[in-house]
């Protein structure tokens, strides 16, 4: 049986999955701070953790990656969702404690040179911008040639950034 887990739910409940919150205000299968830990997880039981729109409200980035890492599988993925570090969405939000670009979860990888602070290691499988489409002005946005070089110039360009990253 596949095991999934949605950390920081908030009115996003997932069926098939255990979605987790602080506020017990919202439909959950468990409740519990992310800034507390340990998550109340054993090692190695997930296949696959969902930080949706959550990771940059939470305190300590490297350490709740770390346990991530610790309740995946070999193989397991971690699928984080994130405003794009140069976007009003990152900017405009007062809760908002990080900030991330295409490059911020590089961090965990193997090969990477400034990685001795955390002992948690995955592939990057996905670092993906993307664009939301709500408005007219999304649209006309999103409708841009060489947004992804344009990205080095201006902000608002994309909105988010999906990452899918694989615990080895």
């Amino acid at each position: 049986m596949t095991m999934k887990i949605n950390l920081g739910c908030g009115r996003r409940y997932l069926e098939g999955w255990i979605n987790c919150d602080v506020v017990s205000s919202v439909r959950l299968d468990q409740q519990f701070d992310l800034n507390r830990f340990p998550y109340p997880f054993d090692d190695c039981l997930a296949d696959e953790v969902l930080l949706d729109n959550v990771l940059e409200h939470l305190d300590d980035v490297i350490k709740v990656v770390e346990e991530c890492h610790r309740i995946l599988k070999v193989g397991g993925h971690l699928k984080i969702i994130v405003p794009y570090g140069k976007t009003d969405w990152a900017l405009q939000d007062p809760t908002h404690k990080h900030f991330f670009t295409e490059k911020s979860m590089d961090y965990f990888r193997p090969d990477f040179p400034f990685n001795f602070y955390t002992h948690a290691r995955f592939e990057v499988r996905e670092a993906r911008l993307y664009g939301d489409s709500q408005t007219i002005l999304h649209k006309l946005r999103n409708a841009l040639p060489f947004k992804n070089t344009l990205r080095y110039f201006f902000f608002n360009i994309y909105d988010g950034i999906r990452f899918d990253l694989e615990k080895i």
